[in-house]
């Protein structure tokens, strides 16, 4: 009893630390912890200011954009937004204006006379020639403006809601045709929203459908609660220990209930399947149990190392929530082991009449399928293996075709609101994805206001804005310096450009150095002129489409950019997401390979075999060859999500395996031939290998409920590894250990 004191006192502590759970989505916790790139970044960050710190408002006019009625009302709504809190900047189509330098001083004329719809026609052909309104302001392909706005940068997770509702609010008070959103604190809500609701949809369906096999295998109520309760006692405990750490439930912890249930269960099932055995050979409840704890225990121990190491293979990722996850569902699998140990010896005495005629006769059912099946195994177990060669040969063909690839919104479907008003803007405002680069005077006597290296920045700025790299809405020094000439040649767009006279470019430097002190000036350039910012918006292509643009950009500058007058290096945070997902094909590379290693030395030290060694990892390697291959076949793109999959589910199908191989052990030690020992194994483990494996299965098929296509594929994938590797388990296993026996 002190036992259960114990845990009960330990299960309300973590109950209580439950309470302070709460959802979380943090864009920048995909960065790549530890890396060069990242500490560049948070450098060039600290100078010139967060780039995904925004607001995009697109508002559509079926009508046109240039009336009046419209107009008032943007213009209306924009001094609105201004009042948000934390709302620190706004450009508006209703407040643009083109500075004139005139002799008692700027003069600022409005692109824009909304008010005066008698101007409409000179104003639209003087936005609509202007470079650097058309596409960012103004679209060309339907009748629709774009407000800009800055927040303030470090924005909290409440300030962004309360944000995003205001603007709702604002937006749907005029009647707007129809409007779009984007930003960080847009994204950021969605995300959470949609990780609570499928927090609550997973731990639903993995109770239905934990209870649902349960039934199918156990027949008796005792059979559903004893396990449910070990499993909500290890998802306390677990969930109790991420409130006391502080952990949140991000992207990645919002699957804790399902590998909780799953993986959890796998171990009660081999208690409880064992232990009915034990009582159908006609031993005593204690007896039972002790053969039970004796047999069952060292492998189910196997087994959780094994599991636990899949899991802890995970820090070799460089994303931080992949981190956690492997090291917190490490524990939970732990946990459910500890506490399965603990209780079901305590539980297990007080069921009467654990067994049954209904369930003698289910047995006997399994029995007789299992052995039908070994039959059919040995008759053709060339012709299986053959068959598995086969199709392993075809699968690592298939697996050369897969591409590493990965969009900011991947998660999403097309459908989504969210992802709705994105593709609005990839379409009418030249992307939605930042583009960052920082420019570096090379030469300190020639800074990057100098004449030689605007002249080569703005070669480079000519270049992204081509169809070959295809950003738009570009600011950068050189974006000053034609702002300046713009200014002092009356405002002409024809003058938006950099001057080739030398007097007529020191002019314009002088009138930047008057004005450099503007707020906004301050993220485009540092105070000594050696250092720049060049930012800009493109289409998200994807990370294996802009790094291809990204090397043809490496390959001009080293053939067009003067590199003793300017240096440059890619930067920003949708670049520090790509660089992460370079490293997906290394880092699954690691955890798979860290999890054979160390599930070879334990069977090593097991059965002290290297061929069985071979044999053991053979069954769970072509599982994931074979699934490999389908994601080649299939299209599917290698990215975190799918990267993380080999790893886990190698750790969890080995589970089989061990289990099967410390029975066989066993069988062999009692004296017993091989081939039957295989047979007693394969009969008394068959029924729980089936059963835990279809639990295993089906519950991480729950996942493909969710509304994000990472998890979505997270889960169908790993579903299809466990449900391959019980077949090839059932099928190729006993022709590998009789190949073994042929050549001892």
């Amino acid at each position: 009893m002190s036992i259960v004191v114990v845990v009960a006192i330990i299960t309300c502590v973590f109950a209580f630390y439950t309470t302070r759970l709460k959802f979380d989505y943090n864009f920048e916790s995909f960065f790549p912890y530890g890396d060069d790139e990242l500490e560049f970044y948070l450098n060039f960050r600290q100078k010139f200011g967060y780039d995904n710190e925004f607001g995009i408002v697109g508002i559509e006019s079926k009508k046109g954009v240039f009336t009046k009625s419209f107009l008032t009302k943007v213009a209306t709504l924009s001094d609105s937004i201004k009042r948000i809190p934390n709302v620190v900047s706004l450009v508006s189509p209703t407040n643009l204006t083109k500075k004139i330098v005139a002799p008692i001083g700027f003069i600022e004329i409005p692109y824009l006379h909304y008010q005066e719809p008698e101007k409409y026609q000179e104003d639209s052909t003087d936005i609509f020639t202007s470079e650097e309104l058309v596409g960012t302001f103004f679209s060309k392909k339907t009748p629709s403006i774009c407000i800009v706005f800055k927040t303030k940068e470090g924005i909290s997770k409440q300030a962004s809601d309360t944000l995003l509702f205001a603007l709702e609010r604002m937006l749907k008070v005029y009647d707007f045709d129809d409007y779009h959103i984007a930003g960080k604190f847009k994204a950021q809500y969605v995300y959470i929203e949609k990780i609570s609701k499928n927090f609550i949809q997973f731990m639903l369906a993995s109770v239905v459908l934990v209870i649902i096999f349960l039934i199918i295998s156990f027949r008796r109520l005792w059979g559903i609660w004893i396990p449910m309760l070990v499993i909500f006692l290890s998802m306390i405990w677990i969930f109790g220990l991420m409130g006391l750490m502080n952990k949140p439930l991000d992207l990645m912890m919002v699957l804790m209930p399902t590998m909780m249930f799953i993986v959890g269960m796998s171990d009660v099932v081999h208690i409880l399947s064992k232990y009915l055995e034990a009582l159908r050979e006609g031993n005593s409840i204690s007896n039972a149990i002790s053969i039970t704890l004796k047999e069952v225990g060292f492998p189910t121990f196997i087994t959780l190392i094994s599991t636990s190491v899949g899991f802890l293979a995970l820090l070799f990722s460089t994303i931080k929530p992949v981190k956690d996850f492997g090291i917190y569902t490490s524990i939970g699998v732990l946990i459910a082991f500890v506490l399965a140990f603990l209780l079901l010896p305590i539980l297990l005495p007080f069921i009467k009449n654990p067994i049954d005629k209904n369930e003698k006769n289910n047995q006997l059912f399994w029995n007789k399928q299992l052995h039908k099946l070994l039959l059919f195994v040995l008759k053709r177990r060339n012709g299986i293996i053959a068959t598995t060669l086969l199709l392993c040969a075809l699968s690592i063909y298939s697996i050369s075709t897969i591409v590493i690839n990965n969009n900011l919104l991947e998660d999403l479907v097309d459908s989504d609101e969210l992802m709705i008003d994105m593709n609005f803007f990839e379409e009418n405002f030249q992307g939605i994805r930042p583009v960052e680069i920082a420019v570096f005077a090379k030469d300190s006597s020639k800074n990057i206001l100098s004449f030689e290296a605007i002249n080569e920045l703005d070669k480079l700025e000519h270049y992204l804005r081509s169809s070959s790299y295809g950003a738009g809405f570009i600011i950068s020094p050189t974006s000053i310096i034609k702002q300046a000439n713009k200014a002092i040649n009356g405002g002409g767009n024809e003058f938006y450009k950099i001057p080739t006279d030398t007097a007529e470019f020191n002019q314009c430097v002088t009138l930047v150095k008057k004005i450099i002190k503007r707020p906004e000036f301050k993220t485009i350039l540092t105070k000594n002129f050696l250092e720049g910012r060049l930012t800009g918006k493109i289409n998200d292509l994807g990370s294996r489409v802009i790094n291809q643009k990204n090397d043809s950009l490496n390959l001009f500058f080293d053939s067009h950019i003067n590199k003793n007058i300017l240096g440059y290096r890619i930067t920003g945070t949708a670049h520090l997401i790509d660089v992460n997902n370079q490293y997906l094909a290394i880092n699954m590379l690691q955890g798979i390979f860290m999890s054979i290693l160390v599930v070879s030395v334990i069977i090593a030290l097991v059965h002290k075999s290297f061929k069985i060694v071979i044999i053991s990892i053979i069954p769970n390697v072509v599982p994931m060859i074979l699934v490999g291959g389908l994601m080649g076949l299939a299209g599917i793109e290698l990215k975190v999500s799918t990267s993380i999959i080999f790893s886990i589910a190698f750790s969890i199908a080995t589970d089989d395996t061990i289990h099967f191989l410390g029975r066989l052990k066993l069988e062999l030690m009692k004296g017993k031939s091989m081939l039957y020992a295989i047979k007693r194994t394969y009969i008394s483990t068959g029924k729980a290998v089936v059963v835990t494996s279809l639990i295993l299965s089906g519950g991480f098929l729950s996942l493909i409920m969710s509304d994000f296509q990472s998890t979505f594929y997270f889960g169908l994938l790993v579903s299809i590894i466990l449900f391959i590797a019980v077949i090839v388990d059932l099928l190729l296993l006993p022709p590998l250990l009789l190949w073994l026996i042929k050549r001892k």
